[in-house]
């Protein structure tokens, strides 16, 4: 192949690349502003400012596209959850004597920053709840860093002074305390006058997680 032409493979698939990535960020965002039903492929087409169709050219259908977006934003749930959670694994392996109260907080933190970063996510989960979860259940989803941490802390917790605790339970304390406030941002929390992206709110709502995953697993 001469350089040309490698040249003009080169910026074919650059092209593409940067086709693809349009699409999907223009159809997360539509998705989760306005569920599966209330979006076509041509509204997506037109937000990531490419031909009608190019949506179905790269991915077929709707269907197949809206499935690459939860595959894609469990993903990326997936590796935020295990950077966040990583300290609570470190702790574990560690033969030191130090207490879990950081690693704990700084894995609530890096989870909730997720959250907040990636509001699509949270609106994808809520919408998907609203319509019964039926295609999320065919989707393939990796979902196990978060419970692998606190089952690496519950491995060493007889030896490290903490109380014999059921994995699941540290695992539905967790999210439930860190998705729920975010996903009723604009309810729930707004009555009670908490906004977590604000600083000071964020960090205090931290301590309240860490608090209560504290009195889970603590000191017996």
């Amino acid at each position: 192949m001469s350089d040309k032409a490698e040249s003009q493979s080169g910026d074919k698939l650059r092209d593409a690349d940067r086709s693809r990535r349009l699409i999907l960020s223009a159809a997360e965002e539509l998705f989760a502003e306005r569920g599966f039903d209330g979006v076509s492929l041509g509204q997506i087409a037109a937000l990531a400012g490419l031909s009608r169709g190019t949506p179905s050219y790269f991915f077929g259908s709707k269907e197949q596209l809206y499935r690459a977006i939860l595959e894609g934003a469990f993903e990326d749930r997936e590796e935020a959850a295990r950077d966040a959670c990583l300290p609570l694994v470190t702790w574990a392996r560690s033969d030191g004597r130090s207490s879990i109260e950081k690693p704990l907080a700084t894995a609530v933190e890096g989870y909730v920053d997720f959250l907040l970063s990636r509001a699509s996510f949270l609106k994808l989960i809520q919408r998907e709840e609203l319509a019964g979860g039926s295609r999320l259940r065919n989707v393939p989803r990796e979902s196990k860093a978060i419970e692998e941490a606190f089952t690496a802390v519950r491995s060493v917790a007889a030896k490290r002074g903490l109380k014999s605790f059921p994995v699941r339970d540290a695992v539905l304390v967790f999210i439930s305390l860190t998705f729920f406030p975010l996903a009723q941002r604009s309810t729930f929390m707004a009555a009670l006058g908490k906004d977590l992206g604000e600083t000071r709110a964020r960090r205090q709502h931290v301590r309240l997680v860490t608090s209560q995953l504290l009195h889970l697993i603590g000191v017996n």
